[in-house]
């Protein structure tokens, strides 16, 4: 194992007491054994801290830090991206969960094609609250020889969804999440990651393991926390909805021209990341026509319903 790459895995975490400890001993795991864990505690006011600090001293592997004050969403991820030392990298989400040979299976998968610069997998969605499946394994394959085409089929199923991925991190290191607007407002729409779109213009997506998924996405029931903020401001919310998605529009343009350096596929991606970025306007507004023919409540609703009906 002296000679097996160094595996960095970024773990930001905020109030995760009630999956933590589950997803650490996922992670931990791992047949795949050369991994650092960088565990960063974005001022928990929960049990987090604890449960860091009890893992930490089990297990070397693990590097602890505790934020003395939150860095935000996109700066806790930033963070623990920054910190990472390995030749591979990614991220982990507090309340997901991995199969013991996803490490293994992807990075084999990178190491077998040099010029890739990520590796995935077929997921599964999760309901934490059921405790069962939603629906059928997801495969989704963005590779392509051609970055265009890579693009295309990116902004098509994009799903904000880096925690199935094993990157090179040597070519993805100047990936900079804080680069992202975060509107004050909290809504349940999600954020479409620029960096993804960086990636797929520099280098090859390659999919591993089309026998079983490795990874699994946790989903919510419960109502979110921001169905007051849509009952009180829905206007302000879809307001900070659309900045968003103007801002990430041109951000992803930026980022696909940084990361092919081209600004010729920088212009031929215009009309489909304009045309997503319609479709993402346009979605929300569908969503409280059909909640409000059905008889329902928007007050009601939990994140995974809105991912249900297509907002994302």
């Amino acid at each position: 194992m002296n000679n097996a790459p160094l595996v960095s895995i970024g773990v930001p975490v905020y109030n995760g007491e009630k999956s933590l400890a589950r997803t650490l001993d996922c992670l931990l795991g791992q047949t795949y054994r050369n991994i650092e864990l960088i565990l960063s505690d974005n001022a928990s006011t929960d049990a987090t801290a604890q449960i860091c600090q009890k893992y930490c001293a089990q297990d070397p592997r693990i590097r602890y830090v505790r934020q003395e004050k939150n860095l935000g969403l996109p700066g806790n991820w930033t963070f623990v991206a920054e910190q990472a030392t390995g030749e591979f990298f990614m991220w982990a989400a507090a309340d997901d969960h991995w199969e013991p040979e996803f490490v293994e299976v992807l990075l084999n998968k990178l190491l077998a094609e040099p010029d890739a610069i990520l590796a995935f997998c077929p997921y599964r969605l999760f309901n934490r609250e059921a405790q069962e499946y939603e629906g059928e394994p997801v495969i989704e394959d963005y590779g392509h020889r051609y970055a265009l085409v890579r693009i295309y089929k990116l902004t098509k199923q994009l799903l904000d969804r880096s925690n199935h991925a094993l990157i090179r991190r040597q070519r993805a290191e100047d990936i900079a999440y804080k680069l992202w607007l975060f509107p004050k407002i909290t809504t349940v729409y999600n954020v479409a990651f620029p960096s993804l779109y960086f990636l797929a213009a520099k280098g090859n997506f390659v999919l591993a393991s089309l026998d079983k998924p490795l990874w699994r996405k946790t989903m919510t029931s419960k109502p979110a926390h921001d169905v007051p903020q849509h009952a009180r401001h829905p206007a302000l919310t879809y307001l900070g909805h659309v900045i968003r998605k103007i801002h990430l529009f041109f951000r992803s343009l930026a980022y696909i021209r940084r990361g092919a350096d081209s600004y010729l596929l920088m212009l031929a991606c215009v009309p489909i990341l304009l045309a997503r970025m319609i479709h993402d306007i346009v979605v929300p507004v569908w969503v409280v026509l059909k909640v409000i023919f059905s008889g329902r409540k928007m007050k009601d609703l939990s994140p995974h319903d809105f991912w249900k009906m297509g907002v994302r």
